[in-house]
């Protein structure tokens, strides 16, 4: 973008916008700041006391929430026992038929061994008054041994099956009797079913009996009628028994699911609302592979459990309120911190301009801390117009903000001066020739900072800048080239045809570093190459004293430029203090 030169008398207002006039106030801002006094301010003390307080309820609320969790825990605990206790008591009833029955076949075959003889069905009479009702016994073949076996005769018992004569399925017990006779014993349904009613205690269970998963053995408060046989089917499926809620227990439904704990056991939603089986897997014995469990009404059954649920939902309630009220709090605190923190980064880059001015608080302290920090952007700002802003910048960004710091380095120097402005000047006001400085300047400047270079100072009517410090800059010759270029086409295309300005370029070693005293110290650059640079810049007159612009460069700047780059040579040239000639090149 062309920054335009200001022409001789021009003024140097900004238009309608400027500021106000010293010491007049602005009525609306004394009736804000009066507004402002009368407004309550919450001191951080206070606003950190809520905070705690804030805390302490979120603290009870888990301490509260932790008790419910123990009652619960305890509460389950009592349950699981008792389920327990429960299950043992029933498997060990079913343990205990299979167990005497056993021990009557047995007493049978005993008998049978020691008599020789072959039974009858009228012998077996007898023994009908010691099996349970219902039970029937008949007698088959079977391989007659030569001599009697030592051993205890062993029952075999067989899985449900289908049998004439009995509606429902049998499950049978076979005897070898050691004679050439087999007796066989059939258990029909309704024997099961008396043995699920002696599992009963209190009237607010009903016991169960299943073959697998999927086939109902017994189910407590079903008729036998449920449970008829036929040969295809001798245990009805668990799923067609619908009089029950039992046939929805393992379905995969909303709110079902399997209970937590020491005991296998599942919740699962009914007709009649939610219910709670427990059971467990007979893994030995004739029952092996049986289920046997008991049903309750889930409120019956986890009715503790259910107040210790409530507490929780209302600790967990109150958690949920309290860390409301804490997040709420902590970005009412945390917002004005916010704005402090981001207008300090935009301060820390200089950045006065970005920088917002920031609000007044309700918090005392803060409110405090507000105003002194507007009025240090204000006084920062000001200062920045007398030191080089981006050397600033630098220096922070790299740390280099410690006194003393010296070191040599190859850099690329630029002097420029505006010719002929002496004679210009005593033409002109001190208004006009401030204005006509200030946009020269403002021109040179501009061009010197979009090529990232650093102005050390301004003499005059000229411009001392450089290339290569306080940041690393490998290419700082072709950088400075580029800021040359950029600024000989603003001269050059300024209406002002009176503007001359020469410009001198040169590259070398140089000391750069904090120069001065513990009172004051300059950012610097010394050496033989800032005076080739200027002598270059002074060498301009002799070539062209007429031209709008006149730029040259030493070779050893040219030597650092990439291939390409064009030039004048000029041929070795004399400057004045310098014994040796030095190469010289136009550049614009």
């Amino acid at each position: 973008m062309q920054q335009e030169i200001l022409p001789p008398g021009a003024s140097a207002a900004h238009g309608s916008g400027s500021p106000d006039k010293a010491g007049v106030k602005d009525p609306g801002i004394a009736a804000d700041a009066k507004s402002d006094r009368k407004r309550f301010r919450l001191p951080v003390g206070v606003a950190l006391g809520l905070v705690f307080s804030l805390l302490l309820v979120v603290i009870c609320g888990i301490i509260i929430s932790y008790m419910a969790s123990a009652d619960r825990r305890i509460a389950g605990r009592l349950l699981d026992e008792q389920a327990l206790a429960v299950l043992k008591g029933n498997e060990a009833t079913l343990r205990q038929f299979f167990q005497e029955q056993e021990q009557l076949y047995r007493s049978i075959g005993v008998h049978a061994a020691a008599s020789g003889e072959r039974f009858s069905d009228a012998k077996l009479v007898p023994y009908h008054r010691l099996l349970p009702e219902g039970v029937k016994l008949e007698l088959g073949r079977t391989v007659l041994r030569d001599e009697p076996s030592d051993e205890v005769p062993h029952v075999a018992w067989s899985q449900f099956r289908y049998k004439d004569g009995f509606t429902t399925a049998v499950m049978a017990a076979e005897l070898d009797m050691g004679n050439g006779q087999m007796l066989v014993g059939y258990y029909p349904q309704p024997v099961f079913a008396k043995i699920a009613d002696e599992m009963s205690w209190e009237g607010r269970q009903e016991v169960f009996l299943l073959s697998g998963r999927d086939k109902a053995i017994v189910i407590e408060g079903l008729p036998e009628s449920d449970f008829s046989a036929s040969p295809e089917k001798p245990l009805p499926d668990l799923s067609s028994l619908t009089n029950s809620p039992l046939h929805l227990i393992w379905d995969d439904q909303q709110r079902a699911h399997d209970m937590t704990g020491e005991v296998d056991g599942r919740v699962f939603p009914g007709d009649r609302g939610m219910f709670t089986a427990i059971f467990t897997n007979v893994d030995a014995g004739p029952a092996k592979g049986w289920i046997v469990g008991t049903l309750y009404e889930a409120d019956q059954f986890g009715a503790a459990l259910d107040q210790t649920r409530i507490v929780l939902y209302a600790a967990i309630v109150a958690l949920i309120v309290g860390a409301i009220l804490s997040f709420t709090v902590g970005r009412m605190l945390g917002r004005p911190l916010g704005r402090l923190a981001h207008t300090a980064t935009e301060l820390r880059q200089l950045d006065f301009e970005a920088a917002d001015r920031l609000p007044r608080s309700r918090l005392a302290e803060l409110d405090d801390v507000n105003q002194a920090f507007n009025g240090s952007i204000g006084a920062l700002n000001a200062f920045a117009k007398y030191v080089p802003r981006q050397l600033v910048s630098r220096l922070i960004e790299e740390g280099m903000t410690s006194s003393r710091n010296i070191e040599l380095r190859e850099m690329t120097i630029v002097f420029t001066d505006l010719a002929g402005f002496t004679g210009m000047a005593s033409h002109l006001s001190a208004q006009e020739t401030a204005a006509y400085l200030n946009g020269y300047f403002e021109t040179v400047s501009q061009a010197i900072a979009e090529s990232h270079g650093t102005i050390d100072k301004f003499l005059g009517d000229g411009v001392m800048a450089f290339w290569g410090a306080p940041s690393d800059q490998p290419d700082h010759a072709a950088m400075a080239i580029r800021a040359v270029k950029t600024l000989a086409d603003r001269i050059e295309n300024s209406p002002i045809s009176s503007m001359r300005v020469r410009i001198g370029v040169h590259t070398g070693k140089v000391v750069v570093g904090d120069i001065g005293s513990a009172a004051r110290m300059n950012y610097t650059v010394i050496g033989d190459a800032v005076n080739v640079a200027a002598r270059l810049q002074e060498y301009g007159k002799h070539v062209d004293p007429h031209a709008k612009v006149i730029a040259l460069a030493s070779g050893e700047t040219m030597a650092q430029l990439p291939e390409g780059f064009s030039a004048t040579s000029l041929g070795p040239v004399e400057l004045r203090g310098r014994d040796e000639a030095l190469t010289v090149f136009r550049i614009a």
